[in-house]
């Protein structure tokens, strides 16, 4: 059996970082207090896009649903965006690339809210699977991080599905590349995935099916232990969002896209300072940390080419 293979990105164009005193990353130089903290350590995520506002352009996909008025929004990506950014909803998980370029530069966009905090917790992601009203051959399946796992129900009982689904994950697990860092519990009403690292963040999307069954049964997925997180103050008549939806600011220029990640040293008091950023490369660019490429970014930047490779 082979095991699954997972995309990664290599880009034309290789990022140079860390000239000793001027930090430049396309002809823009960066301070520390301006990178932010991702598990207790300073880094700029790789497939990240950088701005002519000094900054990493803030974009991000929903990571799990946000119920309208809420005050806490979890994505992918919390860590791009910065207090006082108008956070907006530009599009759902199906908008085409056109959509969303027009939701952007036609400021369509509809208001989400404005950040007032970004919350990093040095914590492992857990999230939580609840599946409902199951009929015997409704088909259950959950996408981790672009890996689909499904299962029949047997009995139109929620433990069936919370024990199938598990069984079939630690299944895929096994010989599944992106899924050997995630541990999956069931606990009789619910199926409980967590990621094996603190400040790694993982995507789950459920989705049921009718199949041979006379009715269809729901599940729902949320993050109980987040990563990261941004808190917002509601904008007036804001909506819900699912999982997937593309959220980001409408602001600044995109210049370049960062193409690994990058940690920073410090001098061993814990500050930051310009002196420090003497960074190395930690990993190869998969495609779970990259921000979405939505239409916008694609055409701000038309010489930006990647050309898929695939490995274990």
């Amino acid at each position: 059996m082979t095991l699954a293979q997972r995309k990664t990105y290599r880009f034309e164009r290789t990022v140079l970082y860390n000239n000793v005193i001027t930090e430049s990353l396309y002809g823009v130089s960066l301070s520390p207090d301006r990178v932010p903290t991702i598990g207790g350590v300073k880094r700029i995520l790789a497939g990240s896009f950088l701005a002519a506002g000094e900054r990493i352009l803030p974009r991000a996909t929903i990571a799990s649903p946000y119920a309208s008025g809420g005050a806490t929004v979890i994505t992918n990506n919390p860590w791009v965006f910065q207090v006082g950014d108008v956070l907006r909803a530009i599009g759902t998980p199906n908008s085409t690339p056109q959509q969303e370029w027009e939701a952007v530069t036609a400021g369509t966009a509809t208001p989400l809210g404005t950040v007032t905090a970004i919350n990093n917790l040095s914590v492992k992601q857990k999230t939580v699977l609840t599946p409902n009203s199951v009929a015997v051959g409704n088909i259950f399946r959950i996408t981790v991080d672009g890996a689909a796992i499904a299962f029949i129900a047997t009995a139109a009982s929620t433990a069936n599905v919370t024990a199938g689904l598990k069984a079939a994950f630690d299944l895929a697990r096994g010989s599944t590349s992106s899924l050997q860092d995630i541990d999956a519990a069931d606990t009789g009403t619910t199926l409980e995935l967590t990621h094996t690292e603190e400040g790694e963040i993982f995507t789950v999307v459920p989705s049921v099916l009718q199949g041979t069954a006379g009715t269809l049964g729901t599940m729902t997925a949320a993050i109980a232990a987040p990563v990261g997180a941004l808190t917002i103050t509601p904008a007036g008549g804001n909506g819900n969002l699912a999982i997937g939806s593309k959220v980001g600011a409408i602001a600044d220029v995109p210049l370049g896209i960062i193409a690994h990640d990058y940690w920073f040293t410090d001098s061993g008091d814990g500050l930051h300072y310009s002196r420090d950023f003497a960074a190395y490369n930690k990993a190869a660019i998969y495609s779970k940390g990259l921000p979405y490429l939505d239409g916008h970014l694609v055409r701000a930047l038309p010489g930006l080419s990647f050309i898929p490779a695939y490995g274990t």
